[in-house]
């Protein structure tokens, strides 16, 4: 057979998708054969378990990336839903030609590739031995289906919403919903996913901040275990960044895993040092290396303080004279350019340092205020202990508020971000799946996908419904609760929940006793837990707690509040993010 990547090679992508009218230019597609190499040798020990399986390839373009997995699994049916037929067609039909060809094309448009059910009805789907019919009840992976996507770079025109939405995020959420009510594609047993989607389009999905930490992470974490396959390494355009001393240790602890469970990542893939501060509590900026570049250079006298002066010519024999000592005094100190900006840049980086200092100073009583926390819930500890420790909690809680009064908006703000990413990092295990990664993803450059760009790969595994014990009516007080906490207001607190329903917040905290177990993520002092620290032991205890409510609005009342179509939510169909 005919590889894609020599059809690649004897046909320009380019010149071929420039000439199809209405042809989709934004769309990203895998180009690298090298890529898809090092991919399928990084996921081989858990790709095994899919030889022969049925794969359902959604987008698949031009199939390089399909061909090659294709290649190693050796399916038993690979079925391409490639809705863009007019441009992809003459890169699939040698794939279809080819002698014993076990792939299929299925001719659907774009609105139906992601409606489950026509994959049931259809006899797509089936159970672990490759039997249809009706799906039986089943908690084991069915590892027999493999559904692999490419959404980078798609958008999708949402009725009623001003912007396009992010494709991969609204698929994100239909495939989580099948895996919550074991629906669709989930209804012979747990089924995997790998998608390809923009860098910048996974941060929602899989955060590397807490900052990032918002309903639609929620809701991963909620169903999935994520990995991040491919990626890219710099971060320097996100708009939210942790500290640098974070990344560093977490990359330490996922070191360690890698050379327990022996994985190796190939030179060429593995990510660059990032470029780090002196002080490693700083979050690093773009303009923080061309600052120390600036130093050296000064340093090394590469460049001067003064510009230099050219020589004065003589005028009829004589030298001219100077207008007054003012004009000369202006003329000796003109500064250069490149001096100019590296002090502003030093003036910038002195007042962040300043500013880091006061904060720190400040931390060190929350967390002094943490460590006593925990002697709370010594086992040993008596009751007569338990009171003095009570007492030292809230004279130290007084102490650290009256700080924080002393702080400007903005510190306070940075103060927020760095305490709640120091506690995500330092929980047990940590609140972000990005920490507990099992090995560093892949490192790619942009210019092995076309259109070129920073795209990456995520493995969706749904997580059992035995990790996963709600009801069908507290799973849809999770995601109102959900809806409620992590809307735009990324510091707000659990009293929050009075938004819900007046008096919720008072009926539902004392019911969920993690709120304050810092053993389990929460606080003493229950106003500084802060919604995007909030694990989803803690949602789902508010979930119950809300459901075994007396006084509880009637759902309907709490779901046209949040904008969420009651009959959507209870099927859990269709509808974008805002039903969460």
């Amino acid at each position: 057979m005919r590889s894609t990547a020599s059809r690649i090679a004897s046909m320009s992508l380019v010149k071929h998708i420039a000439g199809v009218p209405n042809a989709p230019k934004s769309w990203t597609n895998i180009v690298s054969p090298d890529l898809c190499d090092d991919v399928i040798q990084r996921m081989a020990p858990s790709l095994a378990q899919h030889i022969g399986c049925t794969i359902i390839d959604i987008n698949p373009g031009i199939g390089l990336w399909s061909s090659k997995l294709h290649d190693y699994l050796k399916p038993r049916s690979h079925i391409l839903m490639e809705p863009k037929q007019n441009v992809y067609l003459p890169f699939l039909q040698p794939l279809l030609d080819a002698p014993g060809s076990r792939y299929r094309l299925q001719d659907w448009p774009d609105s139906c590739l992601w409606h489950p059910k026509r994959y049931v009805e259809e006899g797509l789907l089936h159970d672990a031995e490759g039997h249809g019919g009706l799906p039986p009840t089943t908690e084991e992976p069915n590892n027999s289906i493999l559904i692999i996507a490419n959404l980078a770079g798609q958008r999708l025109k949402v009725v009623g919403e001003p912007r396009a939405a992010v494709s991969a995020h609204l698929k994100a959420i239909d495939f989580s919903h099948t895996v919550r009510h074991r629906s669709g594609f989930q209804s012979y047993g747990p089924t995997r996913m790998l998608m390809w989607l923009s860098d910048e389009d996974k941060r929602p999905l899989l955060p590397r901040t807490v900052g990032y930490r918002g309903k639609l992470s929620i809701y991963m974490e909620e169903n999935f275990v994520m990995e991040e396959i491919v990626g890219f390494s710099h971060t320097n355009d996100a708009k939210i960044r942790r500290e640098d001393a974070l990344d560093i240790e977490s990359s330490k602890q996922v070191a360690k895993r890698m050379q327990e469970d022996k994985t190796k990542i190939p030179l060429h893939r593995q990510a660059r040092p990032g470029d780090r501060t002196s002080d490693l509590s700083e979050v690093s900026r773009p303009w923080h290396r061309e600052f120390r570049e600036l130093e050296e250079s000064f340093q090394k006298g590469i460049f001067s303080q003064y510009m230099e002066r050219p020589a004065a010519e003589l005028v009829d024999g004589h030298m001219p004279k100077t207008k007054g000592r003012k004009a000369k005094s202006r003329d000796l100190v003109t500064l250069t350019p490149e001096y100019k900006r590296m002090m502003t840049l030093r003036y910038i980086a002195n007042g962040q340092n300043v500013t880091i200092d006061r904060i720190n100073t400040v931390l060190e009583k929350q967390e002094n205020i943490d460590r006593r926390n925990f002697d709370l819930h010594r086992e040993d500890i008596k009751a007569s202990e338990q009171e003095d420790v009570i007492k030292a909690l809230d004279s130290m809680i007084q102490d650290f508020k009256h700080e924080l009064e002393k702080l400007t908006e903005k510190q306070l703000k940075t103060l927020c971000f760095l305490d709640d990413d120091r506690r995500a990092f330092a929980m047990e295990p940590p609140l972000l799946m990005w920490d507990r990664r099992k090995a560093e993803p892949l490192s790619a450059k942009e210019d092995e996908f076309y259109a070129p760009g920073e795209v990456a790969l995520l493995d969706f595994q749904p997580k059992t419904t035995d990790k996963i014990s709600m009801t069908p009516e507290q799973s849809i007080y999770f995601d109102l609760i959900s809806t409620c906490l992590f809307g735009p207001r990324g510091q707000a607190t659990l009293k929050h929940l009075k938004t819900m329903a007046p008096g919720a917040f008072e009926a539902l905290v004392p019911q969920v006793p993690a709120i304050q177990d810092p053993r389990k993520g929460g606080r003493y002092d229950i106003e500084s837990v802060r919604a995007r620290t909030v694990t989803l032991e803690i949602i789902h205890g508010l979930a119950v707690a809300w459901d075994n409510w007396v006084f509880k609005p009637p759902i309907e009342d709490a779901l046209a509040q949040f904008g969420t179509n009651s009959e959507e939510r209870a099927t859990s169909k269709k509808g974008p993010i805002a039903r969460l």
